[in-house]
């Protein structure tokens, strides 16, 4: 379920779960409206059940394919996320655990934003393999800056649920966000996107809230920003990202 629907969909079945039930969150994004991560508002929304949080690079077409998958289970209760990856490991799928729950989360909702800059550089650069490495680096970078100011550790954005996720989404040709970036790269506008494709990603609604984590913290976001204006109208250029690139630290 997408995260703008998670909240209407979860609060009508919450009467009919068991106690103890553990809730397993699979969508990555904040809650609408919020720069509050999903497992946070499941917590509030079912006081009394454990929330889990699946991070790290989960394509799901590739879950269909049978092809194998490493991922992240992530809960304040390390038994809960214990319980959670034992019952879903398997031949093609391996789940570690992890008790930071805000840098897992963030590094799975802010990683759709850097993937629609990686899918419009893909467009701008001609494909340049050279320009897409400095890229992730710098994006992981400032994904980690944010995700560590507001409480994350810094390891879990250079592990599976930070680098890992951006890797898949930033890459693969499932990616609707990557998929965003490179239509956005070739000259349509938002509305025009949103119009062929049917929806808008969830790297559009969560690069209002990336930018304004960094603004709290008084953070440089060059790369969030640059999304930003992309997707405020301004031409997205590789000119524009290439001085974007230089603002950051480790580009």
């Amino acid at each position: 379920v997408p995260s703008a629907f998670v909240r209407e969909t979860l609060e009508p079945l919450l009467p009919a779960f068991q106690k103890g039930a553990i809730l397993l969150n699979v969508a990555k994004g904040f809650a609408p409206g919020t720069r509050t991560p999903l497992p946070f508002m499941l917590e509030k929304l079912a006081p009394g059940h454990s929330c889990v949080h699946l991070a790290g690079p989960a394509i799901a077409n590739e879950f269909a394919r049978g092809q194998t998958a490493f991922v992240m289970m992530a809960s304040s209760s390390e038994p809960a996320a214990r319980r959670v990856a034992e019952r879903f490991s398997g031949p093609t799928f391996a789940a570690d655990v992890t008790t930071d729950v805000t840098g897992a989360a963030l590094g799975g909702a802010l990683k759709n934003v850097y993937a629609i800059l990686l899918g419009a550089l893909e467009r701008l650069s001609g494909n340049s393999r050279n320009l897409e490495g400095a890229a992730v680096t710098a994006c992981v970078h400032e994904m980690a800056d944010i995700a560590t100011a507001h409480g994350g550790r810094r390891a879990t954005l250079f592990g599976l649920a930070g680098l890992g996720d951006l890797v898949a989404t930033g890459f693969s040709p499932d990616s609707h966000n990557r998929r965003f970036g490179q239509m956005l790269a070739s000259g349509k506008p938002v509305e025009a996107i949103k119009g062929e494709i049917g929806w808008l990603p969830e790297g559009v609604r969560a690069t209002a809230a990336a930018c304004s984590l960094a603004d709290e913290k008084k953070l440089p976001a060059p790369l969030a920003g640059w999304v930003q204006r992309s997707l405020a109208g301004e031409p997205p250029s590789l000119d524009g990202l290439m001085a974007a690139l230089h603002r950051t630290s480790s580009a």
